[in-house]
């Protein structure tokens, strides 16, 4: 369709070195050049909204799909980033003032040895004869050692 205008233009505007003779001539061809302008602009105003109107329609739906598409990956990120922040919030490091300052220490036939730290004496006991027990381990009171650090 777009080769058609051009074709006629190359013929008319070859045709009007051959037309100075004849004054009338040379006007229709001015006539048709004109023609042949707005047939061109109409071929190009109606490519734009013919079939080029349905593609339009199917990017702006594309574009809209999209829009939506990073809006939700935007509230995933700040969901992931309230977690993560939620998270370390949680897992600070204990202070040095505050770190366990009992330590025990235990040697048993089945379970091996194991040791433990506390706040206190009895919590870092307890945790001995816990582990102990999981162990699978004969576990008295009577064989802990325990010290401050």
């Amino acid at each position: 369709m777009r080769s058609l205008p051009f074709l006629i233009a190359l013929a008319l505007f070859s045709t009007s070195a051959f037309a100075h003779d004849n004054h009338q001539t040379a006007e229709e061809v001015r006539l048709l050049k004109k023609e042949v302008v707005k047939l061109r602009k109409e071929v190009h105003s109606d490519h734009k909204h013919g079939a080029g109107a349905e593609n339009v329609r199917d990017l702006e739906k594309e574009v809209v799909k999209l829009r939506k598409n990073v809006h939700r990956l935007q509230d995933l990120i700040l969901e992931l980033q309230a977690s993560i922040d939620a998270q370390s919030e949680l897992a600070h490091p204990v202070p040095v003032e505050e770190r366990p300052k009992w330590a025990c220490y235990m040697s048993d036939v089945k379970a091996g040895g194991i040791h433990s730290k506390g706040f206190s004496r009895i919590e870092a006991k307890g945790r001995l004869l816990e582990i102990c027990s999981q162990r699978g381990g004969l576990c008295f009171e009577s064989g802990i050692e325990c010290s401050d650090e």
